[in-house]
Parts: structure tokens; C-alpha cells; sequence
């Protein structure tokens, strides 16, 4: 059962690993970058390669290709402007350093790109004269070009992770969840307790959170599936994946709370008795969830003991149970669904 602040806690932690490995990375980047500015064109003290390298890595930029290309814009129109610039009489410094500024982020706004556009072109126009055309011109075009590389180099082929893990993992999430909801209605309606099936609704519940989880998954994982050279080449995997999820969670979901809420209804009327196959089959179903969260399928009904038992009439069931015989049928085909892709997708890998 989870706990309260359990979820907040879970993604601060996921925050805080997610934040130590781009740190890790922009680090490793910008060192590499700046060596390989030494080497390449003998600059004493490339600050420059490092900076744009640790600029295209920033954590949670939703496109590092689009940091990159703006980067590499901003920095081109703000050279140019900056150079042009050089021709203004030096004798108002401020002045000409205010119109270059001006100049420059006006220009490269026009693009209507992304504000590192703008930024970077009146940062590049400034240093262009402050230190000078050898120095802030085209010696700092080249590093941001090392940087660059060296930058879309990690987040698009080093780095870049599976795009389907964002889904798995929030999906095994609620699978685990359902799965234990499932056990405890399997538990109750076998003996017949009432406090049971109220903490299986408590844990049915709390499913929804995973089903949102899910979906922030699928966001991620369609981002990665445009902006990374790995995420495209995943791009009918995750497509795939997604949909079904997107079509049938959340029915998954409902089914298996609206089966909860059920058995509590029933087990109100102590006089009535479950159907006989009804807690075999929740238990069964308990079972394919946690199996479904590990990312493996199992046989779909235990039948040999399903045969041991003849089949009750309509008549037979009581009323009150009817409708939970309605919602585990339903549980049951969604999780069939989920089956069916599983077993694809692992052909499919194999």
C-alpha cells in the first residue's frame, strides 16, 4: 500500500537522479570539448566550447537539437552584428555597445526561434566588441561549433535513453498497483470481509495516480521520439505502445474499481453467496497484472480448476454478485488486450 507523500517523494527522488546524471554529462561534455578546441584549432583557453557544450546538455529542455540550432543561430547574427558594429565611432563605447545589443537581439528575435536565439546574439554582439573580432568573432564560432557537436554527440546518440522505458515503468507501476487491489478482492469475497475490499479500493484507487504517471510517460516518450536520433528510430515501437495504453488504461482502470466497489455492495447482503468461480478469476486476474508488471504474460484463466466446476446458470447467481461477474469479464478482456501486445512486442524484440 502506498503511503501518503509516497508519489511526491518518488519524484523528487526520479528529479533529483535525473539531475545528477545531466550534470554528469554536461561536465564530461564540456571537458571533452574543450580539449578537443585545443587540439583542433590551438585555442589557449576555449571557454567557449565548454560553455555551449553545458548550454545544449541543460536539464529539462524539451529539444536539445533545438538548443543546439539555436545556439548556433544566435551566435552566427550576433557576430555578424557585432562586426558590423566595429565600423561605428569608438567615441561613445557605451553607446556603441547599447546599439550592437539592441541590434542584435532585435534581429534575432525577428526569427521568432527559442530566447536562446535573442540571448545569445546580443551576448556574441557585446563580446565581439569587447575583445575583439580575433577573439570574440570567429575564434568564439569555432568553439560553439566544438561545443555544439560535441553537445548533440551526448543528448542524441550517448545519452539519449529507450523512449519506451518511460512508458514500461509507469505502466508496470500501475499494473503492481491493480494487481494488489485485485489479490485483496480475490481475498474478501473467499472470506467473505468487508474491511478487505475497503483497503482493495484504497489501492484500486490510488491507481489513478499511476494512470496519470502513464500518460506523463507518453509525453516523454513522443518527445524523445522527435527530438533524439535514437527516439525516431523507436518512433513505430512507441507509437504503438502508446496507443494502446492510451486506449485502454484507463478502461482497465475504471473496470477493476467499479469490480471493488461491487463486492462491497454485495457483501452487504450476508445472506447471498459469491459465484463460485468468481474468486478464481479475480485471483487469476491479480496474477496476469503482476505478471503484466514484470513484463511477461501467463496463461489467461487457471482452467483446470475452472473445469473441476460446472458452470453456474444465471438464475443460479444471486443479483446482488451479477454485476461483479459483468466487471471482472470486463477487467479480463483489457488485460487479454495488454497480453496480446506484450507477446508482440517480445517477438517482435527477439
Amino acid at each position: 500500500m502506498r503511503v501518503p507523500g509516497q508519489g511526491l517523494l518518488e519524484k523528487i527522488g526520479q528529479r533529483e537522479l535525473e539531475s545528477w546524471r545531466a550534470a554528469a554529462a554536461s561536465a564530461v561534455a564540456a571537458a571533452l570539448s574543450w580539449v578537443l578546441a585545443q587540439y583542433l584549432f590551438g585555442h589557449a583557453q576555449p571557454l567557449f566550447a565548454a560553455i555551449t557544450a553545458i548550454i545544449c546538455l541543460a536539464p529539462g529542455l524539451p529539444s536539445h537539437v533545438n538548443q543546439a540550432i539555436g545556439l548556433l543561430i544566435g551566435v552566427a547574427t550576433g557576430i555578424a552584428v557585432g562586426e558590423l558594429t566595429l565600423s561605428f565611432p569608438e567615441d561613445w563605447p557605451a553607446v556603441r555597445l547599447g546599439v550592437a545589443a539592441f541590434l542584435a537581439i532585435a534581429l534575432a528575435s525577428a526569427f521568432g526561434l527559442r530566447p536562446v536565439v535573442p540571448i545569445q546574439a546580443g551576448v556574441s554582439a557585446i563580446l565581439v566588441l569587447a575583445l575583439g573580432p580575433q577573439t570574440g568573432g570567429l575564434v568564439r564560432m569555432l568553439d560553439v561549433l566544438v561545443g555544439t557537436a560535441v553537445g548533440l554527440l551526448f543528448s542524441q546518440v550517448l545519452l539519449t535513453p529507450n523512449p519506451t522505458q518511460f512508458i514500461d515503468k509507469a505502466a508496470g507501476d500501475l499494473f503492481d498497483e491493480l494487481s494488489t487491489g485485485l489479490r485483496l478482492c480475490a481475498e474478501a469475497v473467499r472470506n467473505r470481509d468487508q474491511r478487505k475490499v475497503d483497503v482493495a479500493l484504497r489501492h484500486l484507487s490510488a491507481a489513478h495516480e499511476s494512470v496519470d504517471l502513464l500518460n506523463m510517460g507518453i509525453q516523454k516518450a513522443r518527445s524523445a521520439v522527435r527530438w533524439s536520433l535514437r527516439g525516431r528510430l523507436a518512433a513505430r515501437e512507441v507509437s504503438a505502445i502508446a496507443e494502446q495504453y492510451e486506449r485502454h488504461a484507463v478502461r482497465l482502470f475504471a473496470a477493476a474499481l467499479l469490480l471493488g466497489e461491487a463486492i462491497a455492495i454485495a457483501l452487504r447482503e450476508p445472506e447471498t453467496q459469491p459465484p463460485k468461480e468468481l474468486y478464481e478469476r479475480i485471483a487469476n486476474a491479480s496474477q496476469r497484472c503482476a505478471a503484466l508488471a514484470s513484463g511477461r504474460a501467463i496463461e489467461r484463466a487457471p482452467a483446470e480448476k475452472m473445469e473441476a466446476q460446472p458452470p453456474e446458470t444465471q438464475d443460479e447467481i444471486s443479483p446482488a454478485w451479477r454485476p461483479c461477474l459483468d466487471h471482472i469479464r470486463l477487467v479480463e478482456e483489457v488485460i487479454t488486450v495488454f497480453e496480446a501486445g506484450s507477446t508482440a512486442t517480445a517477438k517482435a524484440t527477439q
